[in-house]
């Protein structure tokens, strides 16, 4: 097996570095809205945009690439990406979605 890229293990540094990871780009509205959702609810996040990253083109086509998103925001909770802001490429992703019907605080509960 092949060793992970510099790219992919920074990738997973980062997701790992907080229960919830949000990647953004600044003035990006549906970034905004997930940011406020979660606030709202008293999630504690970390932000990362990808316009203050060195490699921010390197890291979001990593996201893209195994994720199969390419918008942005792009969300992990406890690791696992969960979609953008109301939508991802499985119908039950979407950040907004999953803390509307409690599956988000569910994600942060559990002992994965």
């Amino acid at each position: 097996a092949s060793s992970p890229s510099p790219m992919a293990s920074e990738l997973d540094t980062t997701v790992a570095s907080a229960d919830v990871v949000v990647f953004s780009t600044r003035g990006c509205l549906f970034c905004r809205q997930v940011k406020k959702g979660l606030e709202s609810q008293g999630v504690a996040f970390t932000e990362v945009s990808f316009d203050g990253l060195a490699e921010g083109d390197a890291v979001r086509s990593e996201i893209r690439s195994r994720h199969k998103a390419t918008s942005v925001p792009a969300v992990f909770v406890k690791g696992k990406f969960v979609g953008g802001c109301n939508d991802g490429p499985e119908p039950w992703m979407g950040a907004l979605k999953l803390l509307a019907n409690g599956g988000l605080q569910e994600m942060l509960n559990s002992k994965l």
